[in-house]
């Protein structure tokens, strides 16, 4: 009787044992890790899916990410449009890796270090530009205009092309200034037509220090343009985007088209008249006054805080350096009704990036750098070129 005592005081004892224990039945940090790991590998089809040793150092850099990505929201989230970060197609990026395959396309190096780089000031070499009216930069303190349109958006107009992705290749130099152009030319035209131009073209035979997929810079692409009369094409027409054309070749109008002979065949192209390179720091009004009765502009950025955006207003963690400028997009819009007024930027990641491919940045502080050098463009005449097609 004793014995049976003694096994029920056991076996009660170690029941009561168990019940102390406390029982985590969420899964481990590490498992959700990595079940986010694997729909994010899907997701955006990487290559080393079958690869455990890369599969596995990208996982570990993915969680440095998620790590990032809260401290980034749990700052400063005062407002419900404040900007969100979370993961995107950068998640398994080093910093290194993200500034190298994505912002180290605005400046050329110089012979220097490549972020070396003296500022390239055009408005020196453009005299004529500095008491017309579109122009002024009147010294004054920044004050939200009254007597401007609470909202723009030229993507309501239809005069906005698709967002592009620039991939492998440090073409935002030119992407933003091609579709700002495209764009421009679009609000000339009475039907208000919008017509793609071809990039692909201008990365490859801009001088002028650019240097194509490898770099380059929206003043001197600007300049270039102007000073060569450089017609760009409509992207229907652009030998390279349709691969037909591998041999470098920029200077013939005359395009091989495969089996047929079209003769007098009118292509809208367009030519820089003009254009300015500017500081606008404190003088934002100047740029929401341009993009109201001008249209789109071209912006200088620094961009290593996009890194994980997914949409609302930045307002935080975005550096206003000049030194530290390493990207470049098209500014399209904006609006002041909102609880915080924003730039509806055009950027070149692609539409699966941030809002459909569209960045919101605050107005009024420089963030981001977006008022450090701006241009603004004006165009010639659209002109139509009678071009002729021979097999």
């Amino acid at each position: 009787m004793t014995e049976v005592i003694e096994m029920l005081m056991i076996i009660l004892i170690v029941t009561l044992c168990f019940l102390m224990i406390p029982f985590n039945t969420k899964p481990s940090a590490v498992i959700e890790s990595r079940r986010k790991f694997d729909v994010f590998v899907r997701l955006y089809d990487k290559p080393y899916r079958g690869d455990a040793r890369e599969y596995a150092y990208r996982f570990q850099i993915f969680r440095t990410s998620l790590s990032k990505i809260k401290q980034l929201n749990d700052r400063a989230r005062e407002a419900n449009d404040t900007a969100i970060y979370g993961i995107t197609q950068y998640a398994d990026l080093t910093d290194r890796e993200f500034i190298a395959r994505q912002l180290a396309d605005l400046f050329p190096d110089d012979g220097g270090s490549p972020r070396t780089y003296q500022k390239y000031v055009i408005e020196s070499r453009s005299a004529e530009m500095k008491n017309d009216i579109i122009f002024s930069r009147a010294r004054r303190a920044l004050q939200m205009p009254n007597n401007l349109p609470r909202t723009v958006d030229w993507r309501a107009q239809g005069v906005i092309s698709t967002v592009k992705n620039q991939g492998s290749c440090g073409a935002c130099w030119a992407i933003s200034v091609v579709d700002t152009i495209a764009a421009l030319a679009a609000i000339k035209r009475n039907d208000r037509k919008l017509i793609e131009l071809c990039h692909e073209r201008v990365v490859r035979c801009a001088a002028n220090g650019n240097n194509g997929c490898d770099g380059g810079d929206t003043c001197r692409l600007l300049e270039w343009l102007a000073e060569e009369s450089y017609r760009i094409v409509a992207a229907e027409s652009c030998l390279e985007r349709n691969m037909v054309d591998q041999d470098g070749n920029c200077t013939g109008e005359k395009s091989l088209v495969d089996g047929l002979r079209r003769e007098d065949t009118a292509l809208n192209t367009t030519i820089v008249k003009r254009f300015s390179c500017q500081d606008f720091e404190n003088e934002e009004h100047l740029m929401l006054r341009h993009l109201a009765t001008k249209g789109p502009i071209v912006a200088a950025v620094n961009a290593i805080s996009w890194k994980y955006y997914l949409g609302g207003v930045i307002q935080y963690h975005c550096d206003s350096d000049y030194e530290r400028l390493n990207h470049a997009v098209a500014i399209v819009g904006y609006e002041l009704n909102a609880t915080v007024p924003y730039y509806i930027v055009k950027n070149s990641w692609g539409p699966r990036f941030g809002d459909r491919g569209y960045v919101k940045v605050a107005i009024g502080r420089n963030l981001c750098g977006i008022a450090n050098r701006v241009s603004f463009i004006e165009l010639s005449d659209v002109n139509l070129v009678r071009t002729f097609y021979f097999v």
